[in-house]
């Protein structure tokens, strides 16, 4: 579950509350395939069409309210180092090229 908070046009700041909406393809409770598919994307997002793409922020935002940030840290840690341990991202970035900065 995530916290928003927006300012209003009237000044004011509200705080929303929301939660991801179902995704068909992963429909049991356990939150871990879904974070870390919400990881994968963003970083294939930002791999292809750089980090100041906007729509990339939707993954980011999912993953960021669902993950546990102890497993974001450390899946960080592992890019930096080159060892993260995904096969699905390693061959995309092998297949696409690195978007210009």
């Amino acid at each position: 579950m995530g916290k928003r908070e927006v300012e209003l046009p009237d000044g004011t700041k509200k705080i929303f509350v929301w939660t991801p909406k179902y995704d068909p393809r992963f429909p049991a409770f356990n939150q871990g395939p879904k974070c870390a598919q919400y990881f994968v994307d963003y970083q294939k997002c930002i791999w292809k069409k750089g980090e100041d793409y906007k729509p990339c922020d939707w993954f980011r935002h999912h993953y960021e309210h669902i993950c546990p940030s102890s497993w974001t840290d450390r899946w960080y840690d592992q890019i930096d180092r080159g060892v993260y341990p995904s096969k699905q991202l390693l061959a995309w970035k092998a297949k696409h090229p690195k978007a210009e900065e």
